[in-house]
Parts: C-alpha cells; structure tokens; sequence
C-alpha cells in the first residue's frame, strides 16, 4: 500500500488516496477502503523514477496519480507485476554502462565518417547523371576565369602538339572517357593542373614552361586518374554535402563556388585518390611505350620547386598528402628496383 494524491482533471485539490498493485492491476482507494478507481497496468502510464521527485501514474480516463517513491517500493512492485523500467532509463543508472554506449556511439560516427562518408560519395558520384556533373565543373571553371586564371600565352602550335599527343594516350588508356584539355595562365607562372568535375582538365602555362613534354603527358595522365575515378566530384559530395553541390548544380555560389581558396580547397584529394591517379598515370605512359621516369623526374622538380616557393604556391596534387618525397619512394620501389 503506497500513499498518494490524486488528481481528478477537473479540479487543482489533491486527494489523499492509497495505491496498491495486486497482480496486474492497479487499484486506487481512500483511505476507509473506498475503492475509486481500478485499472490494469498495461493500459496506464508511469513516470521514470528520479531521485527526491514524485513519480506520475496516468490513468485512462484522465486521472494523475502521484507517488512519492523515495524507498523504492513502488518501483519494485511494478517489476513484479510485469512493469519494467525502459532500457534507457535502467542504462541511466549505470554510469560504465553509459560510457560504453557513449564510446560505442562516437566509434559509430568515426566507422561512418572514415568509411561510409566516402563509400556514399563514391556513389552518389558515379550515380549523378553526366549532364549535371558537367554543368558542376563548367560552374566551378566560370568562377576560377572570373577570379582566379587568365587566357594562356602558349604558343598555339605546343598547345595543339600537347592536346594531340594526350588525346591518343587518353584514348589507349581510357577509351570512352570524355574530357576536354583547358590551357589557362595563374598569378606570376603559378604552377598548377586541375581537374574539375565532368571531365575539365586545365593546365596551367606556370607548369609548362617548367617540365618537359614527356612530363606534361604524365602530369595530364595525372588528371585524366582523376577524371577517370571521379575523384573531383567525390571530393565535393565528402567536403560540401548535398545542399551546397545543389546550390552548384542550379546556380547558387554563395556556398561555395564565389569563394576561389574554397573551390580550390574541394579539390585537395585524399592519400587515396592522389596515389590512384598516379597509377593511373604510369599506366598512361605505359601505352605510350614511356616508362615511369617522366612521372618520377617531374616529382623531383617539384621537390625543388617546393625548396623554392611558398607552400601556398605548390600544386593542388602536390600541396597535401602524401607527400612529395613518399610519392617518390613509391614509384622508386614499385617501378624501379631490379626486381620489378
């Protein structure tokens, strides 16, 4: 028997009554035993216990039940009679077992983060009709042309050697694969080469008036790995979500296209993506009957050129991981070693 007050719904006095649970039924009555309401306990509604606070009991018809628990003697009556607090509630008493939970919870977002972020980008990419990826890059290059480059001064005829030189490579290694070669100029001979979404590579007059022609063709096999494996649209799903490449897709570049270090921050690849996309580009020299060195030489240029210039200056495919160095290393062993 457990003291309590009652509230009919109609008026703000409590009534002093008495709670029992007998079985699975919960029967309310005054104090001389005047039975006042009986209900089943699976058809009312119990509060989770919390310490120094009444817990509430809702009835059907409208009625509040409440009773002071300090002992605990309500609540292990009702787990007798069937009535089990709600996991939740029974973790919540538990300190280890909510930090368990916490950690568990948090290592959930890290696995979904680390693998399922880019799993669901890769889709996603392959997935976007080519319509709307190309008008993606057109929209990125448009905002780079206003802000960024400036119209190449290549002479015409290396232009042409280099785009019908590339283009056969391109058709042996990635036959069906559509792209088009962007010849612009950046800064004081800015050296840079991109690819953006939909296929765009744009080289810049900074990075070919540095390497050979055997380096540019490795450098734009570079690219092509990009384009081939979606890399740049994949990078935009990971860093800007789905509601900013919305806003690329129709128009709207207050998210991220107006800002250029933003546009240019995108397209940073991961370790992953820059390694694929040299494997890609010794598989391009190959058809060319070119081995690895001109995809070697031009690293070690461009380690010289990160001695030389500020960082902010170097590459986009050389400004993050991996680095120069272990690219190097990686293509010493795998392509240069008596034994390969």
């Amino acid at each position: 028997m457990f003291p309590a007050s009652r509230f009919d719904g109609r008026h703000a006095d409590a009534v002093p009554v008495r709670l029992r649970v007998e079985h699975h039924d919960l029967i309310v009555e005054t104090a001389d035993g005047v039975v006042l309401d009986y209900e089943q306990l699976g058809h009312v509604v119990v509060s989770e216990p919390f310490d120094h606070t009444p817990r509430l009991i809702g009835l059907p018809n409208g009625i509040t039940l409440e009773v002071y628990d300090g002992d605990g003697g309500l609540t292990g009556a009702l787990q007798q009679a069937g009535v089990r607090l709600p996991l939740a509630v029974r973790l919540q008493r538990h300190w280890l077992g909510v930090v368990a939970i916490l950690a568990a919870f948090v290592g959930l977002l890290a696995v979904g983060y680390v693998r399922g972020l880019p799993a669901a980008a890769r889709w996603a990419a392959f997935l976007l009709p080519p319509r709307l990826e190309h008008r993606m890059g057109e929209q990125f290059l448009v905002v780079l042309d206003k802000h960024h480059f400036r119209g190449t001064r290549l002479e015409p005829q290396r232009r042409a050697q280099i785009t019908e030189r590339f283009a056969r490579a391109a058709a042996a290694a990635a036959p069906g694969v559509t792209y088009r070669l962007e010849f612009r100029a950046a800064g004081k001979n800015e050296i840079n080469a991109m690819a953006l979404p939909g296929g765009i590579i744009v080289m810049l007059d900074g990075l070919l008036n540095v390497v050979e022609d055997d380096e540019a063709l490795a450098v734009l096999g570079h690219e092509l790995g990009h384009v081939v494996a979606k890399h740049s649209t994949r990078q935009i799903f990971q860093s800007v979500g789905v509601g900013t490449l919305a806003g690329l897709l129709w128009g709207d570049f207050s998210g991220v296209a107006a800002s250029v270090p933003v546009a240019l921050g995108v397209l940073r690849y991961s370790r992953e993506f820059e390694l694929e996309a040299d494997d890609f580009a010794v598989m391009l020299l190959k058809t060319q009957d070119l081995s690895a060195e001109p995809l070697y030489d031009f690293f070690l240029r461009m380690l010289e050129e990160e001695h030389e210039r500020h960082r902010a200056d170097i590459p986009i495919f050389l400004s993050s991981h991996p680095s120069t160095k272990e690219r190097l290393e990686r293509l010493h062993q795998r392509l240069y070693e008596p034994s390969r």
